[in-house]
């Protein structure tokens, strides 16, 4: 019993120095990206599209009254590269995943939201395809946003399956306009300029030296759905930005053997996550507190707030998702319905959904990734 007890305190003592580990070296990197802004020109060109971006498909979105002008918003900032041609392969891939996943989550809405079972059991399948696809395809945007958005709409029309038709709708057609946006700003500031396509490992060695991604796979279903389970016993409204939450935060890098590094990648893109999501959801209530009417100068703070996000995530201090996970924050945050928000109350909870998502998602994770000791007594245990 004091051996277990000496064990659990070992472990307890070793993970909470790798998390202050990561993010006190997470703080340092990310204060020296803000000390460097407006240095670099390809940077802040980058910005520049990428705030353009973002407020064209803000404007577009609010203009046509879409149900959820902030998923427009973030489809415009993920659809962006460093080219032209870059962002309209990216931005395609990512409305094909969509519109695939739209479809998905619309046949499945119709009869999941009444067998919780099989709704489990689709959720963890669906995410161990985007995982394993992100990993492996070069398609990996389109299966990944796949597997997003047939939860986003599953989890969505849950409370009413009969609105699952609408919302598969809606949530294509606001990538639709985010991908449009993306494409006329980087265009227009970049001009046409091909990239080559991604190279990745294919499908065919899953079974074999693919096999530490099919693993990471299955872990990260395995969070997934418990994330999920707890959510919903907690009766949390916020059930839908935790769904890409986890989905996200799980296409998390893999090593070869599959073992402490991948739980390593885990916290370290877990950490980084919380922490960009924590700076940029308190810097958008920050904004909310201020009570601005103006829609010039709201889509302006929206603008200012995407140029220094796409700053850190190009940045060389290798703390660019955190750069990506803040403007998601503030953008969630901070666009709420078809004006300028009136109250902070719905960004509060909505940043708290987020929040409490990706921590209970983060503990998980780092239980379910091996340790190097466990690893070592497996090869041990696999040699005899």
């Amino acid at each position: 019993m004091i051996g277990h007890l000496r064990h659990f305190f070992h472990e307890v003592h070793d993970i909470s120095v790798e998390t202050w580990d990561i993010t006190y070296d997470t703080l340092v990197k990310f204060g020296r990206e803000l000390g460097e802004l407006g240095e670099a020109p390809d940077r802040t060109r980058q910005g520049i599209v990428a705030a353009g971006a973002v407020m064209l498909a803000t404007f577009l979105a609010l203009l046509l009254e879409i149900q959820s002008p902030w998923w427009a918003a973030i489809s415009a900032f993920m659809s962006l590269t460093a080219t032209g041609g870059g962002s309209v392969r990216r931005g395609l891939m990512r409305l094909a995943g969509t519109i695939a996943g739209a479809l998905l989550g619309f046949i499945m809405a119709r009869w999941l939201p009444y067998d919780h079972f099989a709704m489990y059991l689709f959720i963890a399948g669906i995410t161990m395809l985007g995982v394993v696809g992100m990993q492996v395809s070069p398609h990996g945007l389109a299966w990944m946003f796949l597997s997003i958005t047939s939860l986003l709409v599953l989890l969505e029309a849950i409370a009413n399956p009969l609105q699952a038709a609408s919302i598969a709708y809606y949530r294509t057609f606001e990538v639709g306009i985010g991908v449009l946006s993306a494409i006329i700003a980087s265009n227009l500031m970049f001009g046409w300029n091909r990239e080559p396509p991604p190279v990745a490992p294919g499908w065919r060695h899953l079974l074999g030296a693919q096999w530490p991604v099919v693993l990471h796979g299955a872990r990260s279903a395995i969070a997934v759905c418990a994330v999920l389970a707890i959510w919903m016993m907690l009766e949390i409204q916020e059930v839908v930005e935790m769904a890409i939450t986890v989905a996200v935060v799980m296409a998390a890098p893999v090593v070869a053997d599959g073992g402490l590094g991948t739980r390593h990648a885990v916290a370290v893109r877990s950490l980084h996550r919380l922490l960009g999501c924590t700076l940029g959801g308190a810097v958008a209530l920050g904004c909310l507190a201020l009570n601005v009417e103006s829609f010039v100068w709201w889509l302006g703070m929206i603008g200012v707030a995407v140029w220094i996000g796409m700053h850190v995530q190009v940045g060389p201090h290798g703390v660019g998702y955190v750069g990506t996970q803040a403007t998601f924050a503030f953008i969630v945050t901070l666009i709420q319905g078809a004006a300028p928000p009136d109250s902070i109350l719905p960004g509060v909870e909505r940043f708290a959904g987020i929040v409490g998502g990706l921590a209970i998602l983060m503990v998980i994770s780092l239980v379910l990734w091996p340790t190097d000791e466990e690893l070592a007594e497996q090869r041990a245990s696999a040699k005899e």
